[in-house]
């Protein structure tokens, strides 16, 4: 009885081969049942071949003993060369169409890895175990899944081979395919004792590795280089970056070390099998057993059994290492969403008249060590600009991410137009909202797929996106770009156009502007900004809501001024709400805040 283990080894490969044939059916139908079909055909042609060849030999053998002329011959030779040009024809279509076949199903499972990765929830970023997971699923998806799937074509016309080959072996002798087979058995086993370590290795080497890669992003990455030169870290990284190299580097040789004992101790066993084979043709010949035409046959039959069992052998180690290795992948797609969607979830009224309601919310992150909200309650009407302010740490960002629904309240209901987000679809909850992050996204794209990202499923509307870059007051710095809209921003790519903080910024504030949203949310929107820039955009921004509902988070008191009301947030709870008037008259919180940020500009 096999062990518990070995069930469950065997249990996952198989369902991981389910899974690999189900990428390249996703990828390519047809594809994958044109090729599979013309490996089986293919590989009925070399058992034809060694038995044509033994009758061929037998035949030239006998010629004088039977009287057959050079005539009687022609035939099988024909038959030979017919049944050659036909495996040749296949293999060059089929090796012509490898790359191309491969290369759609390793396109479907990049497709399927990015997709899965833009669906998790938050809450799986705040893992350093779900970075590892996502580092080994990406590490080999650019070619296991179709080398895998090429694996399993290839295995299955070796199998015809192999059938066919040892019923001419059986035809002669059982005990040539005896051998065969023990040889090829015993391989294998040892092989996949190797694969199984090989795994182990690569899968105890995540965490360094990506620490090895995060240091050399570092050292190339834009973003980081004026802080690397003026602190000079760069010999500091390097060294360190080194150093990780040096050691993983040395664990691989151990490892390829061990992998090369076991490939001469597979090719022990495999010459030792053909030398047996052979002897025991010799012995048969010498009894006069065997003719020049079985002799002719047991050689070709055995070498090709051998080699194509030898081939077997590989392809299951090969199929054993990319089920082992893709386990990463396809539990990777499988993760549990942690913010479920019901199963009949409630639609939003297209009027929200009840605004936003945080009604007593408390809320601890995953693996967090205190709770980041405790008790929280408040009400944002419509047409209403709310601003947050509180030091850091307070609970600001955790009020964006729960009226996002990147997360569910541990306790207590946020509701959106009388909804709880609880019994909505976050993806309609998110098409009703606009948000500007303070660490808003550079797309180097054109100036036009910048705004147009805040609707990129809606038609492009030119006059729209013009309206939004003027009203966020940038519409003058693309009129000096020399494309205009069609202007590439950035430096990643050619042609393009490096922009400012506070550039970029008006690009944000335009795409947020271009998604005409019910309910903006404003984190920081405007610190890039010089403090004349940013009075006006605000101001803009103000008179853009137009019944919106507004949400805005900002250290800058000149900012958070306008604000219809303002709540202060501390200790997880609202600590003071009012208009600006009403907490400098309160001397609370924020009228010391505002206080000591004033104090500043005298």
């Amino acid at each position: 009885m096999l062990p518990a283990s070995t069930k469950a080894r065997a249990r996952r490969v198989a369902r991981n081969l389910r899974q690999g044939l189900g990428l390249a059916w996703a990828a390519s139908p047809s594809a994958l049942l044109r090729y599979g079909a013309l490996g089986m055909f293919s590989a009925a042609m070399p058992p034809l071949t060694v038995w044509l060849g033994a009758v061929l030999v037998g035949r030239v053998a006998r010629a004088a003993e039977d009287g057959l002329a050079f005539g009687d011959m022609v035939p099988l030779i024909a038959a030979l060369w017919a049944v050659s040009a036909v495996q040749r024809a296949i293999g060059a279509y089929v090796g012509y169409g490898r790359e191309v076949f491969v290369r759609r199903v390793q396109l479907e499972a990049e497709r399927q890895l990015l997709a899965q990765a833009a669906r998790v929830d938050l809450g799986h970023f705040d893992s350093s175990d779900w970075h590892d997971r996502l580092a080994r699923a990406k590490r080999d998806v650019s070619w296991r899944p179709g080398d895998l799937i090429w694996s399993l074509l290839g295995l299955t016309g070796n199998i015809v081979t192999i059938v066919l080959m040892a019923g001419l072996l059986a035809s002669l002798h059982w005990a040539l395919v005896a051998i065969a087979i023990v040889a090829s058995l015993v391989s294998l086993l040892l092989d996949r004792r190797n694969t199984i370590k090989r795994y182990e290795f690569f899968y105890k080497e995540t965490p360094e590795e990506r620490e090895r890669e995060y240091l050399g992003n570092l050292l190339v990455e834009s973003k980081g280089t004026k802080e690397i030169r003026a602190f000079v870290l760069a010999d500091y990284l390097l060294g360190r970056h080194k150093r990780l190299s040096e050691y993983l580097l040395q664990q691989r040789i151990e490892l390829f070390k061990s992998g090369a004992n076991t490939s001469f101790l597979t090719g022990l066993v495999t010459g030792t099998s053909l030398a047996l084979a052979y002897a025991f043709v010799a012995w048969r010949g010498v009894q006069g057993l065997l003719d020049a035409g079985g002799v002719v046959l047991v050689i070709g039959a055995f070498s090709s059994v051998a080699g194509t069992l030898g081939t077997i052998s590989a392809t299951f180690v090969a199929v054993d290492q990319h089920t082992t290795f893709l386990d990463d992948y396809f539990s990777f797609l499988t993760i549990e969403p942690m913010v479920r969607t019901p199963a009949h979830p409630v639609p939003f009224p297209a009027v929200l008249s009840q605004g936003i309601e945080f009604r007593d919310v408390s809320f601890r992150y995953p693996r967090g060590e205190g709770a980041a909200v405790t008790g929280l309650s408040l009400h944002i009407q419509p047409g209403e600009l709310v601003a947050i302010v509180g030091e850091n740490g307070a609970g600001k960002s955790t009020l964006v991410k729960l009226l996002l629904r990147f997360y569910d309240p541990s306790a207590g209901e946020v509701r959106v137009g009388g909804v709880d987000l609880r019994d909505a679809d976050p993806t309609a909850l998110r098409e009703r909202i606009g948000v500007l992050f303070q660490d808003y996204t550079m797309y180097e794209l054109t100036v036009r797929e910048n705004v147009t990202m805040g609707r990129p499923n809606a038609a492009v509307d030119d006059d729209r996106v013009w309206r939004a870059l003027r009203d966020a007051r940038a519409e003058g710095l693309i009129k000096k770009l020399p494309a205009g809209l069609d202007s590439r921003t950035g430096r990643l790519f050619e042609g393009g156009h490096d922009l400012s903080g506070g550039e970029w910024q008006r690009l944000a504030i335009a795409r947020l502007l271009y998604r005409d949203a019910d309910i903006w949310i404003l984190d920081e929107p405007t610190s890039a900004l010089d403090p004349e820039a940013e009075a006006a955009v605000f101001a803009e921004l103000k008179a853009n809501l137009k019944g919106r509902m507004g949400l805005v988070i900002s250290h800058r008191f000149s900012t958070v001024r306008i604000a219809d009301r303002i709540a202060v947030i501390g200790d997880g709870r609202i600590a003071e709400l009012g208009t600006h008037e009403e907490l400098l008259a309160a001397r609370g919180t924020y009228a010391r805040l505002f206080e000591l940020q004033a104090a500043g500009y005298r």
